[in-house]
């Protein structure tokens, strides 16, 4: 079966059903992935709670994501060494159990629940820590910046992202996002030196994402600090 295949610099984007791409590819590093939570977001759902776009062709149901995305997400940690999967507060009990738990805290709130407004979402870790898990690093990240608006219904935040690949991986290893949405993984593997593989159901995002990596490579690495200018050393 062939799909439509993009290659931007050091990452491969597929549009097609991730679960038909998976059993093409070979083993990777580790998954990244922020796959749907199960929360309404779809055209048959007319759910009026969201200010943003609906899913063009996936009914975000939580029978869906237990019939196919946990079992996406499943197929692809076989393939890998780790994982850092952002399941969702609704369905996370879904998903295998991780070795590991951490989370996004979101200062402002991001979404309403039947309990109030949830300002947190769920880091399941897979596999071994890449640097070893010897406490020096956190597992857990405070976002602060607001997501592009991209036409993509449940945007992330680039800084996010990134934290999430550079935690998961090591410089020069192939990420694999199996819900690649608008490419903002993949965007972070290009700033940061990983090789990523994207999956994307929906033409529209998998249009969009290949703007964005494509613009990533252009403007190069925004998130490592410039190195300082040397100053001259005083005589005492």
């Amino acid at each position: 079966m062939k799909f439509r295949e993009e290659v931007i610099g050091g990452c491969t984007l597929y549009l097609g059903d991730c679960r038909e791409v998976l059993p093409t590819l070979g083993k990777v590093d580790a998954v990244v992935t922020d796959p749907p939570y199960g929360v309404g977001l779809g055209v048959k759902a007319n759910n009026q709670r969201f200010d943003r776009p609906q899913y063009e062709s996936f009914e975000d149901t939580p029978e869906n994501v237990e019939k196919i995305c946990v079992p996406a997400v499943i197929s692809a940690l076989s393939m890998s060494a780790r994982g850092l999967v952002t399941p969702g507060v609704k369905n996370m009990w879904l998903y295998p159990k991780p070795k590991h738990v951490g989370a996004v805290y979101y200062p402002a709130a991001s979404g309403c629940n039947t309990w109030g407004f949830s300002n947190w979402q769920p880091l399941f870790y897979y596999g071994d820590d890449p640097y070893g898990g010897t406490g020096s690093l956190h597992d857990s990240f405070q976002s602060t910046e607001a997501a592009e608006q991209n036409g993509h219904p449940c945007p992330k935040p680039i800084r996010q992202m990134t934290w999430m690949v550079k935690r998961a991986t090591l410089p020069g290893e192939t990420v694999l996002d199996i819900f690649m949405g608008s490419g903002t993984t993949l965007v972070a593997c290009a700033k940061l030196g990983r090789k990523g593989i994207g999956i994307e159901l929906e033409p529209k995002y998998f249009d969009i994402a290949c703007r964005r990596v494509e613009a990533a490579y252009k403007q190069g690495d925004l998130f490592i600090e410039p190195p300082k200018k040397p100053e001259q050393g005083r005589m005492i």
